[in-house]
């Protein structure tokens, strides 16, 4: 993903119950800006980053791969 912020991830609110074409069209083109920002290799900006259950060893990790090394981030 990806990525995720602390806490749960934000949902799309409930459709209401009565179909909007132009709600559902705005969901649609939301959910694939998602994807794309999700996807891309391009930049990336945030305020904070935390990383989880990185490797502790550069072993078998592919080039510029990220690691941990005793709390030291390092890059293969």
């Amino acid at each position: 993903m990806g990525f995720q912020s602390e806490g749960a991830p934000p949902m799309p609110p409930q459709a209401p119950p009565e179909y909007d074409q132009d709600r559902e069209a705005h969901l649609v083109r939301t959910i694939e800006m998602l994807i794309r920002l999700m996807t891309s290799n391009g930049a990336f900006s945030a305020t904070t980053l935390q990383l989880t259950n990185l490797p502790t060893s550069a072993t078998g990790l592919r080039p510029g791969s990220v690691w941990n090394s005793a709390g030291t981030l390092k890059i293969v």
